[in-house]
């Protein structure tokens, strides 16, 4: 009897074959939308004020990466020394998130986002 023997890229593949595969990455966290209602009066306070709404924050202020917080007399959003609003006009609370007006912009935030 002789042996078969196969080219040796091919016995790479069988053996590859047998390893398990990796565990399964844990699932994406369900991105949490603001609420209709929040969107609305966002929508209202734009037409009033001819402000644009900016979403630039909303992902960060859910993973707790921006603040609020007192820069001088004024209180901004702020993530790092590059990246923060102009001085905040007016915040409003909504459902479970902060619509804050500043001088330039509407942002839509999470009510979670820390003040300080």
């Amino acid at each position: 009897m002789s042996q078969r023997t196969q080219p040796q890229g091919q016995q790479q593949a069988q053996t590859s074959a047998l390893v398990p595969a990796p565990a399964l990455a844990p699932a994406p966290q369900q991105l949490v939308l603001p609420t209709d209602k929040t969107l609305q009066q966002a929508t209202k306070l734009s037409l009033k004020t001819k402000k644009p709404i900016c979403f630039y924050f909303y992902i960060d202020s859910l993973k707790g990466k921006i603040s609020i917080v007192n820069d001088g007399d004024d209180r901004i959003i702020f993530k790092s020394e590059d990246e923060h609003t102009s001085p905040i006009i007016n915040t409003y609370k909504s459902d479970s998130s902060f619509i804050i007006v500043t001088e330039n912009t509407i942002y839509i935030l999470s009510a979670e986002t820390p003040v300080r």
